[in-house]
């Protein structure tokens, strides 16, 4: 396992613009991004101590919305566990899939890939509980996670990533998206499997990645395309600006 102090030895946290060379690491290989360039353990305060006020008031929420939660809400919380990006058709077309866009479902995959690398990274600097651990109160619905940390939060981290890529894609449809990826993370306090400080550390957590991808010369290029062929598809003019070409 990477310890803290390893991590924060490769630590740099913001570096220049990147070639697209692959670099392996223990959990696979990089596409747009190298090892130690960002480095989340050294971004992202620690997580709660187990016996502070705030984890009492983390598991206190995880309880309270355990209590509130409706039936149609837990089912959209549920049908949330995927990580995927066609998650997003509700805000962006009907028809937005994998066969309608495959050149921007290829650019999605690559971006996730290395989304995800970083993630497992910090997940090994934590290594903190889930609420379903800390309390045989809490009562988790619908597939357990795989990975045993649970901070942050990776559905956060995935939901606000995709906002803001999605939203750089089709700015005109930015506060729906931007309102869908907050929702990707609050969905997990609700499915019982994550606390609220998880959640918020992968907002920061998705942003930083987003700001460490728009970097790289061949993700801007790979963006670009993929923006091309989905504002083609969703009948929009494909030289609007977007924030990552301002």
């Amino acid at each position: 396992m990477i310890t803290r102090r390893c991590l924060l030895a490769l630590a740099l946290v913001v570096s220049t613009a990147l070639s697209a060379e692959a670099a392996d690491t223990k959990y696979g290989s990089y596409i747009f991004v190298k090892p130690g360039q960002l480095d989340l353990g050294a971004l992202l305060a620690p997580s709660p101590d187990p016996k502070s006020e705030t984890q009492k008031r983390d598991l206190a929420t995880v309880l309270d919305v355990q209590k509130t939660r409706t039936p149609a809400q837990v089912e959209r919380a549920v049908a949330d566990n995927p990580l995927s990006i066609y998650r997003f058709a509700d805000v962006i077309a009907p028809d937005f899939s994998a066969a309608r866009y495959p050149k921007a479902d290829a650019f999605f995959k690559r971006m996730f890939n290395d989304s995800r690398i970083l993630v497992l990274s910090s997940k090994d600097v934590w290594d903190r509980p889930r609420p379903y651990v800390v309390s045989k109160e809490v009562q988790p619905v619908g597939e357990l996670p795989k990975a045993p940390g649970s901070y942050p939060s990776g559905h956060s981290i995935f939901g606000y990533l995709s906002a803001i890529i999605l939203a750089n894609m089709v700015p005109e449809k930015a506060s729906a998206i931007f309102e869908r990826g907050h929702e990707y993370g609050t969905n997990r306090i609700i499915t019982g499997v994550h606390f609220p400080s998880d959640v918020e550390a992968g907002r920061l957590a998705g942003t930083a990645i987003a700001a460490a991808l728009l970097q790289s010369d061949q993700f801007r290029k790979e963006l670009e395309e993929a923006k091309t062929e989905l504002r083609q598809g969703l009948g929009l003019s494909v030289n609007a600006a977007s924030s990552s070409g301002r």
